[in-house]
């Protein structure tokens, strides 16, 4: 492999050629590739054209005021490398606060050292070329990465469901913040029939694009689920467990490696009742009806992480009226409250309190005021009320 070959610009008087003898001593070397100037204009007009890496110059040209000064701006942030032809107090200090790399004085005296100096100037003109490609790369590359989220982020926009809808009687309303770009918290309800509606909360581990790729399985799971129920083939999405049984079997067959907590609830607007199951999911939904507020009782194991994981299901009575507030365990992150006991009681008595969106909800438990969440935030409310 040939050597690297170094731009080298000298900038010298056209009348006096002070630096010919530098030139010569270059010129000697097969690594440089030399280009002389002897005008201010040719030599910003060769900077402009071809970054040289090094620029060899007095620190006065052709009597241009600034010139110095003016030579270092324009090759920033490559080196300039200042030859004086008489020595005067202050000289070399007066080049350096311009900008200069390095100042020699000619005749030179000590070629070893002005030797070691060009090559070190080179070395860094090197790695400043390397650094500047390195991100170069890097920006462009970002600006793919960016447009990847910005697709999958309108692909999971469109999966979400109305962020305000009401079905079978019932209101459902979501507000997901999420921590990065993209959400591994999903949220989605949907009727079932005339008489049953399905909503579920899910929190798929990790951050990010891995863990928002997981949310567009499961929607396109629970589609099946429905289209199947559609078409008699299947009955899972009348139960809660039988749908977490369904979504732990496939995501294991993925290999992904994802796991989600979640929870699952079946509205029976006939019946007046609320089956769920749950996989999982922490903190539990709290139920408000009449002057009574609780969290839900039930466990279960997160779905994805055990062929044999269980899961539990539950049936409670709905009252005329009622008000379910379900969470992610983001919110729990961002509450100020000092131990997570004091966050559960936290979010029973704003859920007691009652509210009439889940803007309101934020407000009260502080976390609107949230720019960077750690963890990507999910809320969901579903409600009726006469």
């Amino acid at each position: 492999m040939s050597p690297r070959r170094y731009c080298v610009l000298v900038a010298d008087s056209s009348a006096e050629l002070t630096l010919q003898a530098v030139v010569e001593l270059l010129e000697m070397d097969a690594t440089i590739e030399l280009q002389r100037v002897f005008t201010a204009d040719q030599a910003l007009e060769c900077i402009d054209r071809r970054q040289p890496e090094l620029l060899l110059t007095q620190s006065l040209l052709e009597g241009v005021d600034g010139w110095l000064g003016r030579v270092c701006h324009a090759m920033h942030p490559n080196p300039v490398l200042v030859l004086e032809s008489y020595f005067y107090e202050g000289a070399a200090l007066q080049a350096l606060r311009q900008g200069a790399a390095d100042v020699f004085f000619l005749p030179l005296i000590e070629i070893d050292a002005f030797k070691d100096s060009l090559q070190r100037q080179l070395e860094r003109s090197e790695l400043i070329s390397q650094t500047q490609y390195f991100r170069e790369e890097l920006e462009r590359s970002l600006g793919l990465l960016q447009e990847d989220q910005r697709a999958g982020r309108h692909v999971q926009q469109k999966m979400l469901p109305p962020n305000k809808t009401e079905i079978n009687d019932y209101h459902f309303e979501y507000r997901i913040k999420p921590s990065l770009f993209l959400s591994g918290d999903f949220i989605d309800y949907f009727r079932i029939s005339e008489s049953l509606s399905m909503f579920y909360l899910a929190d798929i581990s990790g951050h990010g694009a891995s863990s928002a790729f997981v949310t567009v399985l499961l929607k396109n799971m629970t589609n099946r689920l429905l289209r199947n129920y559609n078409r008699g083939s299947s009955f899972d999405i009348l139960s809660p467990v039988a749908v977490l049984e369904r979504i732990n079997k496939e995501l294991l067959e993925t290999g992904l490696g994802k796991h989600m907590t979640i929870f699952v609830g079946l509205l029976d607007r006939i019946e007046n009742t609320l089956q769920y199951g749950v996989g999982g999911h922490f903190p539990m939904p709290i139920l408000k009806q009449g002057d009574k507020t609780e969290y839900l009782g039930g466990s279960g194991m997160p779905v994805g992480l055990f062929e044999d994981a269980q899961f539990e299901g539950r049936i409670v009575e709905l009252e005329d009226e009622f008000c379910i507030s379900v969470f992610s365990d983001g919110v729990l992150e961002v509450m100020q409250q000092p131990n997570l006991s004091a966050k559960e009681k936290c979010l029973l008595d704003a859920a007691a309190q009652g509210y009439d969106n889940l803007g309101d909800l934020a407000r009260m438990l502080g976390v609107d005021q949230v720019d960077e969440a750690p963890d990507d935030i999910a809320a969901l409310s579903v409600s009726r009320r006469l």
